[in-house]
């Protein structure tokens, strides 16, 4: 039984970790912030209703053995969320509805394959995401990997069609979330098979699709778009789906609404919305310094002494990825905590060829204001922190110079 001294407790240590994250220097890849209109239903009371539709005129709606009450404001912003959705990203049909990246993945896999298909995917050390594999076995389908070139940082075509044609692949997963350029989604849908069914995984690029600054996947040759939505796309924890036929993707949603979903989180699909609409208007401005900032970042730690990975365009980054190598720079552990000591937190990775790396993302910052200018300063306290030396006065003070969210309508 909890006492209400425990329960004070325990709230008081949340309260101190909200005042400490605001205190940090976000420079993951897989995080972002929400705008205050964004942020605030999200925590609504229309959080707490269910939301089925709108229902007729007098706000019901009748499933027959089912009754309930609708909201029509909700059902408006949604429908025009969905429109401009659309229009980006250049599906025909999208569903809004799942609640996690990882719930998407399995949608996807489930509505494209059936038991006992093959599907494809790519090693999380080529990039890949950790969890791919096993969510397919668990599903009932049998699992392949493709076969990636770590100098060009794409697909080896040759051989992974060598392995979709043995094997009979029946969906590719493309689920690549350590990468810093795209990968050649119109090679690869030209030389496939046409009944092989691509599924582009844009949980670390959904924004920059919506921004403009990378190509859909589906104008690409993609036939499925699935994605988280907090990571370069600055909306709630949650997941979406975009197809590129309508008729596959209306079937597709009825199937994931009745079977995989039972109800959405209303505040979830609320805070979604605004952001979908808030890209419309901001998200080319949004994404291309996000794109500057990356790049002028990586020049900084070059100019430090640092190796920046290249893109297979030799530019050190095409997204908003930075990829900076420390092997050579000590213990991974102390320099991990010489960073969180200082307000840094960042990931670091071995993957794509061994070398332990510092795996830096600019959404965040970008989305806080930060631009090209302020890169330099970012690169030298990231180096002092790492070495050791004590910043995190300098750190909080930037930090706390940046607390506004920009690329939104709340903020002009």
């Amino acid at each position: 039984m909890t006492t209400l001294g425990q329960y004070k407790k325990l709230i008081k240590g949340l309260n101190l970790a909200e005042q400490t994250n605001s205190k940090f220097l976000h420079l993951t890849v897989n995080e972002n912030q929400l705008s205050s209109d964004a942020n605030r239903f999200l925590s609504s009371k229309l959080s707490e209703r269910y939301y089925f539709g709108s229902g007729d005129k007098d706000s019901v709606i009748d499933f027959g053995s089912y009754t309930f009450r609708g909201i029509k404001e909700v059902e408006q912003l949604v429908k025009k969320a969905k429109e401009e959705l659309n229009e980006m990203s250049g599906a025909k049909s999208c569903n809004l509805n799942c609640f996690s990246g990882l719930h998407a993945m399995m949608c996807a896999i489930l509505v494209s394959t059936a038991p006992n298909d093959t599907v494809m995917s790519l090693k999380f050390e080529d990039g890949g995401h950790s969890a791919t594999k096993g969510i397919v076995e668990n599903l009932g389908r049998k699992h392949v990997f493709a076969v990636f070139d770590l100098n060009k940082l794409d697909f080896n075509l040759k051989q992974t069609l060598d392995v979709v044609k043995k094997f009979k692949v029946k969906t590719i997963y493309i689920d690549i979330s350590v990468h810093i350029n795209s990968l050649d989604i119109k090679k690869l849908r030209k030389l496939l098979p046409k009944n092989v069914t691509i599924v582009y995984d844009a949980s670390h690029s959904l924004g920059l699709i919506l921004g403009g600054l990378m190509e859909s996947p589906l104008k690409q040759g993609a036939d499925i778009v699935c994605s988280n939505t907090h990571k370069t796309f600055a909306g709630p924890q949650g997941g979406l789906i975009l197809f590129k036929d309508n008729k596959f993707g209306e079937k597709s949603s009825f199937i994931i609404d009745t079977t995989f979903v039972s109800s959405v989180n209303t505040g979830r699909l609320i805070s979604l919305s605004i952001t979908i609409l808030e890209y419309m208007d901001y998200g080319k401005k949004y994404t291309t310094t996000v794109l500057k900032n990356s790049r002028e970042l990586a020049r900084s730690f070059v100019k430090l002494g640092y190796e920046v990975r290249k893109s297979k365009n030799n530019s050190y980054s095409d997204n908003e990825q930075v990829h900076v190598f420390i092997d050579k720079s000590g213990s991974k552990k102390e320099m991990f905590k010489n960073l969180l000591k200082n307000y840094i937190s960042t990931n670091f990775m071995y993957v794509l060829g061994g070398r332990l790396f510092a795996r830096i993302g600019t959404q965040e910052i970008t989305r806080r204001g930060f631009v090209p200018k302020d890169m330099e300063q970012i690169a030298k306290l990231f180096d002092q922190a790492l070495k050791g030396k004590d910043v995190k006065s300098l750190v909080q003070k930037i930090s706390k110079s940046h607390q506004k969210i920009k690329y939104s309508f709340n903020f002009k």
